[in-house]
């Protein structure tokens, strides 16, 4: 597999590393007013009450579209998470035949090419800074907030409030929206790399009382790496265990 189409399985498919607690409903399309009068702590508490993460799902219908990747094109998506934060995942071509599978139970994490018969494997969280993504990539992906006691304040407006919430390694920059109560894009910079992450979340939908946005936006600026990950299909609540069985195939690390 070319290091560009690892690449872009791997982060593709910890898009899906999230929770969503978003129940097979219709979806419907929501905003919040906000009072003039509302407290930037009541805003942000509302805002973290929209956090999707941390429960089990399964997606039946999702794609990923790839951009800027030995392999372009737009591919069909199997996933499932369990309560433990355990992942499946499978690419498959138009005719529905698994092209690429990611297990990732624990921290261990495999990516099984089915076209070439081997599997790529590694400890997610060496493989996750390696690409410039920090350890709770898989809970920024789908805009949750991180906690309050995490938050810097940059500015806000009625429209707007901007944070920011890092560590030593990573930076990260939140714009939330107002008008849905949600995160709308952020940036994720890698301190010790010129690597730079940006997110932005679209067609925000309400299911099992969250909001979710069915479209997320990926753009790496380093390799010019384009994703738009599609959600058509998801059941909230998932507890089964995943395992981490893999075929016979020659094994290489990622």
């Amino acid at each position: 597999m070319p290091e560009a189409m690892k690449y872009a399985v791997v982060v593709s498919l910890i898009l899906l590393m999230t929770g969503c607690a978003a129940m097979k409903k219709r979806r419907t399309t929501i905003k919040d007013e906000l009072a003039a009068d509302v407290s930037y702590s009541a805003v942000m508490g509302n805002v973290a009450s929209n956090n999707i993460t941390g429960q089990g799902f399964e997606i039946r219908r999702g794609s990923i579209e790839l951009e800027g990747t030995e392999v372009e094109g737009k591919f069909g998506l199997l996933a499932r998470l369990n309560s433990k934060g355990d992942f499946y995942g499978s690419v498959r071509g138009p005719l529905g035949i698994e092209l690429i599978r990611i297990l990732m139970v624990g921290d261990d994490i495999a990516a099984i090419d089915r076209f070439n018969r081997k599997i790529y494997i590694g400890k997610k969280e060496i493989v996750l800074k390696k690409n410039g993504m920090p350890s709770d990539f898989m809970t920024i992906i789908f805009g949750d907030i991180p906690e309050k006691d995490d938050l810097e304040l940059i500015r806000a407006d009625r429209n707007e409030i901007v944070v920011s919430s890092g560590n030593d390694d990573f930076n990260r920059v939140i714009a939330i929206c107002l008008d849905y109560m949600k995160v709308c894009n952020q940036k994720i910079n890698a301190n010790v790399s010129d690597n730079e992450i940006y997110m932005e979340f679209r067609k925000f939908s309400v299911s099992g009382g969250k909001k979710y946005p069915s479209e997320i936006l990926i753009e790496e600026k380093r390799r010019m790496f384009h994703v738009k990950l599609s959600i058509d299909e998801l059941i909230y609540g998932y507890d089964s265990d995943i395992e981490f069985r893999l075929p016979s195939y020659k094994k290489e690390s990622f």
